[in-house]
């Protein structure tokens, strides 16, 4: 039964590579995401969610498409059990990022679909339709070959991951009663490490520094830099000040490197990344003032078992203490503003995991992944998490490697889809059981 179930996923591999590649062609950007015009973007998720749709159904699914909002329909598929056995989710997103700088993509069109080289090329592909269709043509192998799960299986496209939309996406899976006893994120799990599993991910932080600084004249810069001893300062650069609080919290992103670690992190995982920097006038684009104020943007990523309470508290307090150090940061302190709070995934997924190392070792055997599976911490956040949270320990594992999602030129090896099919087939089967 499992050289069939195998011969079967690989026979597919043609389809299975048209299909990704006719995924990708659908340009699925998140409607929400920052520089998006909502109206004119919404409605590519739910072609996408209808895609996946046909093959539910082709893998005898009983299909649901709904939406919480016209135009992004979440598409589950459920494989219903014969009993007794432990069910299981396999999980995707359809949305994806926004591809600019067209002419930095080969071809000048990130949406191609392309197939060359072993790879299919284009937005989206490892992030991530082509885990989503790994588990699909899985499942669909499965029906083919007459084998009949004892345990539900549920297949799940769905919305909003790229702006944590949950509410209106896998969250909204939960709350319409697709649960299981464990979950399998498919988002692409392939970096240094060839399909590695990864059972935790970091928390995530957004916060804004904002400095003040007291506008004059370009021209006053030296009385800025050199005051009289009695003079009151004419002016104050607000980017001078503002470095101050920018050096001093790379000097705690440094001693992170040290003091935050987690056994499946290598040192210096967790960071505190300045992502955006704005100064300057008000309302002035020219270098006309001492500029009046500096604000930073920070992305935090902190260890899966970390309280977030006391993260935002040590950056609070490295803030503080660095104002200290300076008589007019003393006496105008910076704002911090908290703006979005993922949080870690942490399960208790040791089942899953187990069954998923080996459903990998046995799926890659023979092909040119082949060796031991290795488990580490995925990098980024997912949709695991809400999973999680919901009370179905969930873990990823997919084809693609995350140094290229969201990057110009995005690609996935065909090789890993195949193999990733092959793995999520055998873990159904493993994990469902299967029907006499």
């Amino acid at each position: 039964m499992i050289d069939a179930v195998l011969a079967a996923v690989d026979s597919s591999r043609e389809e299975l590579v048209s299909a990704i590649s006719q995924a990708v062609r659908i340009p699925s950007v998140n409607p929400r995401y920052p520089g998006q015009v909502y109206e004119e973007v919404v409605g590519s998720e739910g072609e996408v969610s209808r895609l996946l749709a046909g093959v539910y159904r082709d893998a005898g699914a009983e299909v649901d498409l709904f939406a919480l909002e016209p135009g992004r329909e979440n598409a589950v598929g459920l494989i219903r059990g014969t009993g007794g056995g432990r069910s299981l989710i396999y999980n995707g997103h359809v949305d994806v990022v926004p591809a600019d700088n067209p002419e930095n993509w080969r071809g000048g069109d990130p949406f191609s679909g392309r197939v060359d080289g072993g790879r299919v090329w284009g937005r989206g592909s490892t992030d991530m339709k082509a885990g989503l269709l790994a588990q699909a043509f899985a499942a669909r192998a499965l029906h083919r070959c007459g084998v009949r799960l004892r345990g539900d299986l549920v297949l799940e496209a769905v919305v909003g991951e790229e702006c944590m939309n949950n509410d209106i996406g896998v969250s909204a899976t939960v709350e319409r009663g697709y649960t299981a006893d464990a979950a399998v994120v498919s988002e692409p799990t392939a970096a240094a490490l060839p399909l590695a599993i990864m059972p935790v991910s970091p928390g995530q932080l957004w916060f804004s520094v904002a400095v003040r600084g007291k506008v004059t004249h370009a021209a006053n810069r030296g009385r800025t830099l050199y005051p009289g001893e009695s003079e009151v300062p004419v002016g104050i650069s607000a980017i001078d000040k503002g470095i101050l609080i920018y050096e001093g919290l790379r000097r705690l992103e440094q001693q992170w490197g040290f003091s935050k670690r987690h056994p499946l992190y290598r040192p210096g995982q967790f960071t505190i990344m300045p992502g955006i920097v704005a100064a300057g006038t008000r309302g002035v684009q020219f270098p006309l003032f001492v500029p009046e104020f500096m604000r930073t943007e920070y992305l935090v990523w902190y260890p899966p078992d970390d309280d977030p309470a006391a993260v935002m508290e040590e950056i609070e307090g490295h803030v503080r203490a660095v104002a200290a150090t300076d008589p007019w940061l003393s006496e105008h302190e910076p704002t911090i503003e908290w703006k979005l709070h993922w949080p870690a995934n942490a399960p208790n997924a040791d089942a899953i995991t187990a069954e998923m190392r080996l459903a990998h070792e046995r799926a890659a055997r023979d092909t040119n992944l082949a060796g031991p599976a290795q488990t580490v911490g995925f990098p980024a956040v997912d949709d695991a998490t809400w999973l999680t949270l919901a009370g179905i320990p969930a873990i990823s594992y997919g084809p693609g490697d995350l140094g290229v999602a969201h990057a110009d030129d995005e690609f996935v090896q065909i090789d890993e889809v195949l193999c990733a099919a092959r793995a999520f087939a055998l873990l159904a089967m493993e994990w469902c059981g299967v029907a006499g």
